[in-house]
């Protein structure tokens, strides 16, 4: 069974088609339309541009796709320093900013969503100043061909287990091909949302299943298992509200019947060290999952260290991490134990 929380999506890279094509460098001292308006030459109907500017042409262009690349709301991973100029302009040998966005001399842009195809298909040089230009173009139809049929393969695999959760009995394992079938729901919406973009209708392809009903049904399922938490160590204290209160913001609904699933937390700390005016605590947070019939369906842990120049706040900044940890990652260290993550 394909499990999201186990396999992730692949990772393209939207550069990947615009490093690899040529690009027409404009000769003519006169500036090219789409440097502050449409390209003609690539229209609307069939085309999604961007531009970028900058003194190094790479530069230039590493931008040009980068502004492509925020259409589609792709997470942007920048390779070097980070800037705050989209748009520059040299004068006398000094570059100066004339617009502000977040991007980057060089990036990486990774996406989910199986953009493929975006190039740079122009470059102009500014005589005057020597700024660089570049435009990033987007063929529609390509990128639409793309994402339909990444959308295709999620329907599919939603499909296939949503029908796995019907077929289990109440329990862990059904909660956990829920979450499977949520998280490829909500990747599916965001290429949903991408998509829309690209057509011209802003339909897009609506999906035959509803988030918000399948989180329903899964918060239905969290609460109707019996899930015991248990302190075996606490060297800082408050370990059992702690572990109650992550139970309960996570969906599930502490119990205290034996019958059912047993969690099982403990806290060891080491003894607080003095360094440099500061106080340091370091200790290991550990989790355990047993089944109703006691079988053991995981084991997680997680260092963790606190500081203050008072030696008398250090618990309480440890009881804050361990409460941060817990109500940031129980669910999904739970979820993980039941497809054999951990």
């Amino acid at each position: 069974m394909y499990y999201p929380l186990k396999k992730s999506l692949a990772v393209m890279c939207f550069l990947l088609a615009g490093c690899t094509q040529s690009s027409v460098m404009v000769s003519s001292e006169e500036q090219p339309d789409w440097v502050n308006g449409p390209a003609q030459n690539y229209p609307d109907s069939g085309y999604l541009l961007a531009t970028g500017s900058a003194s190094e042409v790479e530069v230039a262009k590493d931008r040009a796709l980068a502004n492509l690349a925020k259409v589609f709301e792709l997470h942007v991973r920048e390779s070097s320093t980070t800037t705050q100029d989209v748009q520059t302009h040299k004068s006398d040998g000094i570059e100066s900013v004339q617009a502000s966005a977040r991007i980057a001399s060089k990036v990486n842009v990774h996406t989910n969503k199986l953009i493929n195809g975006a190039r740079i298909a122009e470059q102009w040089q500014n005589p005057s100043d020597l700024t660089h230009y570049a435009l990033a173009v987007l063929d529609r139809a390509q990128a639409s061909n793309n994402i339909r049929g990444e959308i295709n393969r999620l329907d599919r695999e939603i499909a296939f287990t949503m029908t796995s959760a019907e077929t289990h009995e109440p329990g862990l394992k059904k909660v956990a091909d829920l979450q499977g079938a949520i998280v490829m729901q909500t990747e599916r919406n965001s290429l949903q949302k991408t998509l829309k973009i690209l057509d011209l209708e802003g339909k897009g392809k609506p999906s035959s299943w509803n988030l918000t009903e399948m989180k329903a049904q899964q918060m239905q399922s969290l609460q109707s298992l019996n899930m015991r938490a248990v302190v075996l160590v606490d060297t800082v204290g408050e370990l059992d509200k702690l572990i109650q209160a992550a139970l309960a913001n996570a969906g599930f609904t502490p119990a205290s019947s034996e019958s059912g699933y047993t969690l099982s937390a403990s806290m060891e700390t080491q003894d607080a060290l003095r360094k440099q005016g500061w106080y340091w605590l370091r200790g290991t947070l550990k989790l355990r999952l047993v089944d109703p019939e006691g079988a053991v369906l995981g084991n997680k842990s997680w260092p963790l260290k606190v500081s203050s120049q008072q030696e008398i706040q250090l618990n309480q900044r440890m009881q804050d991490e361990i409460d941060n940890k817990l109500k940031s990652e129980l669910k999904s260290t739970v979820l993980g134990f039941a497809i054999g993550e951990h």
